[in-house]
């Protein structure tokens, strides 16, 4: 898709999107595993070549079968790239020279020890904001270096329903980026392309890939788009934005798959796609502007990785209950859209949990777990813990979950 028409009716606005969004997709087959036992590596989890190498040594030895390894954390690399600056974390300030290629490295060593390599891209922001120190790390890159994405085209930040921008800093941790500006879709779309043509990653893994709440953003080329008053047609605005969202997705899945064949798109989402328990908990449908069941039964996502960092409760759908929620996903994205969904698990959470949800995931059908992330997991040292786990014999699953099965 390579563009989002301008529509002047607004209750048409997000359907003539989703309706744009329908043209097939790649029907090549992503190369998945038959259980992913995913890791979670972020970028502020490795700091050297020696670091990757042990990571992934460690990762294959507990029977990891994929990394998903950050190389985009705010519109910046962790990688060679000529398209974003070189991250402040990897050259010491934004726009310099890479002193390694960490995901040079990731592939290599992953490969090494059997892994698939996914480079993790955050989608949607823009600028780190934890801090004013960290907000002032913005400047004109290095002669010969890609200036950052802000310094080019600051208006494509979100706005509030007030026209103010995010502040920097802020609570939100970062300047998020507006969907609405073709510039910001096509930019993800083109890093995505650029790095499964000079690396030989087995997938890309988005995250991020939402609004930061239902609040934002009412920037100028999202009110000329929708083409009316987004307090008058609240539910219309709600779908357009939604729509944005999947435009993002789909044109990034285009230019992969228009790469390289069999490459892998996942996606990190919210844990709840819909509080249908009434758990008073934000949804990543309507609160946060994101569907990824659209996006797989539209085929252009292979497979969803819930964020369920909720906890195993007594009572089946007690207020936020993991096995709930795990069901929720399972049920309506691998059973009824045929895509592979791999369970998020907190590592934080300590061993003994970690286990219990990996055997639980499996009891109830998920192709695959997730888990975040290798700090957590060293800090725990549940390295043997999750081994042990990851090498008993799947019990027969749990299809329909109630009361009666609750885990105890």
């Amino acid at each position: 898709m390579s563009g989002v028409p301008r529509l002047s009716r607004p209750a048409a606005a997000a359907l003539a999107v989703l309706g744009a969004l329908a043209a097939s997709a790649s029907t090549a087959a992503a190369q998945l595993p038959a259980e992913g036992r995913a890791l979670w590596v972020n970028r502020f989890e490795y700091d050297s070549p020696e670091r990757i190498a042990h990571i992934m040594e460690r990762a294959a030895g507990a029977g990891f079968n994929i990394v998903y390894f950050q190389v985009r954390g705010a519109a910046d690399a962790f990688y060679r790239s000529d398209l974003e600056p070189c991250a402040v974390l990897l050259c010491g300030h934004l726009g310099g020279t890479p002193p390694y290629d960490p995901l040079d490295m990731a592939v290599r060593e992953a490969h090494r020890y059997g892994l698939q390599l996914h480079a993790w891209l955050n989608a949607l922001t823009g600028l780190p904001a934890g801090s004013a120190a960290v907000c002032a790390t913005l400047r004109t890159s290095d002669p010969g270096h890609p200036d950052h994405i802000l310094l080019r085209h600051p208006e494509w930040v979100m706005l509030d329903r007030r026209g103010r921008q995010f502040p920097c800093p802020n609570s939100e941790e970062y300047v998020w980026l507006s969907p609405a500006y073709a510039g910001v879709r096509s930019q993800l779309a083109a890093v995505a392309a650029d790095i499964v043509r000079r690396y030989a990653v087995d997938g890309i893994h988005l995250d991020r890939i939402r609004y930061p709440s239902a609040d934002w953003s009412y920037d100028a080329a999202s009110l000329a788009l929708f083409g009316g008053q987004p307090e008058e047609h609240p539910a219309e605005w709600d779908a357009f934005r939604r729509a944005l969202v999947n435009a993002t997705v789909h044109e990034t899945f285009d230019s992969v798959t228009a790469v390289r064949s069999g490459v892998v798109l996942s996606a990190a989402v919210w844990g709840v796609y819909d509080d249908r328990w009434r758990w008073h908990t934000e949804e990543g449908r309507d609160d946060l502007m994101q569907d990824p069941r659209v996006w797989a039964r539209e085929g252009y996502l292979d497979v969803v990785v819930p964020m369920t960092y909720l906890r195993v409760k007594g009572a089946y759908c007690a207020r936020a209950d993991w096995v709930c929620a795990v069901d929720d996903h399972v049920t309506s994205v691998q059973e009824t859209l045929g895509h592979d969904v791999y369970v998020g698990i907190d590592a934080g959470q300590g061993t003994r949990a970690v286990v219990r949800e990996i055997r639980l995931a499996r009891r109830h059908g998920a192709r695959g777990v997730a888990i975040y992330s290798v700090g957590a997991i060293e800090s725990a040292r549940m390295w043997n813990a999750i081994a042990a786990a990851f090498r008993e014999a799947p019990p027969a699953t749990t299809r329909a979950a109630g009361a009666s099965d609750a885990p105890r």
